[in-house]
């Protein structure tokens, strides 16, 4: 039975129904329990960008409040839609995320349970008689035909190199050991030292990168299973942006860093690694085409990107 409510939220559920641990008893699990505190209109993605599409779409038709049932490729999607064309946030819909993919690092960084149905009962609550919001910044990659906000995470070099390589793996259940399995498969293949990444800051400082850059919008870089894994561990959704910089990375430092992510440490350390915190914008400029990946989905090869800052971009329920 709906919660007596005078006007209820309209909320839509865009569903990804290949995410890894979908279905449709999932989903009318979840909607049934949503439908306590929304109007809910459910629409489910089929090809690349149609939850953008659909997002897009229930902001210009005026939803309150529009959640995603998926991984962070959906949830990247959705986000992007949401606040297409510089919408404010405040005149966008409230947006939450259910987790229902390999890692689900955004809902899990915003303090949402992994476990599908104990998020969604928390978003629920959330979204009752006196709703609990919070606005958060986002990360914008711009250049060489990209331009898309990002939840978590960018990066150019290595570790994208490393996520393309997982991806092609075609069971996910172990996410730990296929990750483990693609630094292995790099380091054989195409050893640690990539082309050089010249790195500017907005502190107005230059680095040169022969490793991997990676920039985060919030703590921690991604999961592996129940193990967080920190390479910015000061990353904010109240402040700018952090980057890791690895400046040459030899075959012992390669597996040294590797091996203190995997047991959970809060980043790689020595001289070869620089970290910048809270910064509005960094550019990167390879001297060859680099791996690319944006919120932990591989986006191809690039040369020249400029990331920045977009505060107070979202408003989310958690």
């Amino acid at each position: 039975m709906r919660d007596l409510k005078a006007a209820p939220q309209r909320g839509l559920l865009i569903v990804n129904p290949k995410a890894s641990t979908g279905s449709r008893r999932r989903t009318r699990w979840v909607a049934k329990k949503l439908d306590r505190v929304l109007d809910l209109t459910v629409e489910k993605t089929g090809d690349r960008g149609h939850g953008e599409d659909l997002a897009r779409r229930g902001a210009d038709a005026g939803y309150d409040v529009v959640l995603s049932l998926g991984g962070d490729g959906t949830v990247n999607e959705v986000v992007n839609g949401l606040v297409a064309g510089g919408r404010p946030a405040e005149e966008a819909p409230v947006f939450a995320p259910i987790p229902a993919g390999s890692t689900n690092v955004f809902a899990r960084a915003l303090g949402l349970p992994w476990d599908r149905r104990r998020a969604s009962m928390a978003i629920v609550a959330a979204l009752s008689d006196a709703p609990r919001t919070r606005t958060v910044s986002l990360g914008r990659a711009q250049g060489e035909g990209v331009d898309r906000l990002f939840t978590f995470c960018a990066g150019l070099g290595w570790d994208a190199s490393i996520i393309k390589k997982v991806e092609s793996y075609r069971k996910k259940r172990n996410l730990g050991a296929h990750y483990a399995r693609a630094v292995m498969a790099e380091l054989n293949e195409h050893g640690v030292e990539g082309d050089s990444i010249e790195v500017s800051l907005s502190s107005g400082e230059e680095v040169l990168s022969t490793g991997m850059v990676v920039v985060q919008n919030c703590a921690p870089w991604t999961y592996l299973g129940a193990l967080p894994v920190n390479l910015n561990a000061r990353a904010s959704f109240n402040a700018g942006l952090d980057v890791l910089i690895l400046r040459k990375l030899g075959l012992s430092d390669a597996a040294r860093t590797a091996a203190s992510l995997l047991v959970g440490r809060d980043g790689p350390d020595g001289k070869h690694a620089v970290t910048h915190h809270d910064l509005s914008r960094i550019t990167l400029r390879a001297s060859l085409p680099q791996a690319f990946q944006l919120d932990g989905d591989y986006l191809g090869e690039r040369t020249e990107l400029e990331l920045s800052s977009v505060p107070k971009a979202l408003r989310v329920a958690c």
